[in-house]
Formats: structure tokens, C-alpha cells, sequence
């Protein structure tokens, strides 16, 4: 008998690439683009969206979300998503990529990036790389796309 034995790197959600800037009194989140997400249920490439919250202890507070990349497992977002640098100082940055459901059926999440924004200072140069995305119960149990969630 054979046995298969599955690695956990052998299992992905995906990866987003991420460009973060403190400049002007602002946070600048560069959000490019995603590769290696899942396919959706049905089989089809998913529409996906990313949704990104500053995060103080188990808080989310100040949600931003782009707009939706449709039949792709590498969309392009190419957007910038802002927040006040007195905001961001002292907090992390949750990336979240969801996947729009057609009907009545909610959102899915796909994948979540959670990046400390200690280390970001103005004027230095831009936090930029791929970073991979973990299951969205490895952050937080999410009921919804709407932002209601319970640890």
C-alpha cells in the first residue's frame, strides 16, 4: 500500500503582492497582484476582491477593499488603498482575499497576510514582496464578508 504524505508546503492559498509606504501622513498600501489562488467551487477561475483592515490587538478598524478581478487565480488588482500614518503607527495591516459569490451565497474568504507595521518609518524606502496568504481561521474565524468575526 502506498501513502501519501502532504507537506504544508505542499498545500497553498496563494500569494499577494503587497507594496507599503509611509509618506505625507499617510500609509500607502500598493496592492499589485495575486498568484496560486484556488479555484473557485464550480471549477472556474474566482472573481476576487481584497479587503485590507489596520488591526489593533483582535480589533479590525478602518476596512479599505479594491475592486473585483474577475475569472483569474492571478488577478491584477493595481490599486492603492490609503490610511492616515497616525492610524497605521503601532498596529498591523490584515490582507484579506475573498472570493465574490454569485446569488445569495456569501463571500468566501481565500486567504489572509498579516504584516506588522512596527518596522515601517517615513521616508524610508517601501516594504515590498510577495507574502503568503494562510487560511482566513488561522487569523480569525470569519462568518462573512461583512466584517463581523469572533476569535
Amino acid at each position: 500500500m502506498l501513502a501519501f504524505v502532504m507537506s504544508s508546503d505542499d498545500f497553498t492559498l496563494g500569494e499577494i503582492h503587497l507594496e507599503l509606504t509611509l509618506t505625507k501622513g499617510q500609509l500607502e498600501v500598493v496592492v499589485s497582484s495575486a498568484r496560486g489562488l484556488p479555484s473557485a467551487a464550480s471549477g472556474q477561475d474566482p472573481d476576487t476582491y481584497v479587503k485590507t483592515y489596520l488591526k489593533e490587538g483582535e480589533r479590525r478598524i478602518h476596512k479599505r477593499k479594491t475592486r473585483v478581478t474577475k475569472h483569474s487565480r492571478r488577478p491584477k488588482f493595481n490599486q492603492t488603498l490609503r490610511y492616515g500614518a497616525q492610524d497605521a503607527l503601532g498596529r498591523s495591516l490584515l490582507v484579506m482575499v475573498w472570493e465574490r459569490q454569485r446569488g445569495f451565497e456569501h463571500n468566501q474568504g481565500i486567504g489572509v497576510a498579516e504584516i506588522s507595521l512596527a518596522k515601517l518609518e517615513q521616508g524610508q524606502r517601501p516594504l515590498v514582496g510577495w507574502y503568503r496568504l494562510l487560511p482566513v481561521s488561522s487569523v480569525m474565524r470569519v462568518d462573512s464578508d461583512s466584517g463581523d468575526s469572533t476569535r
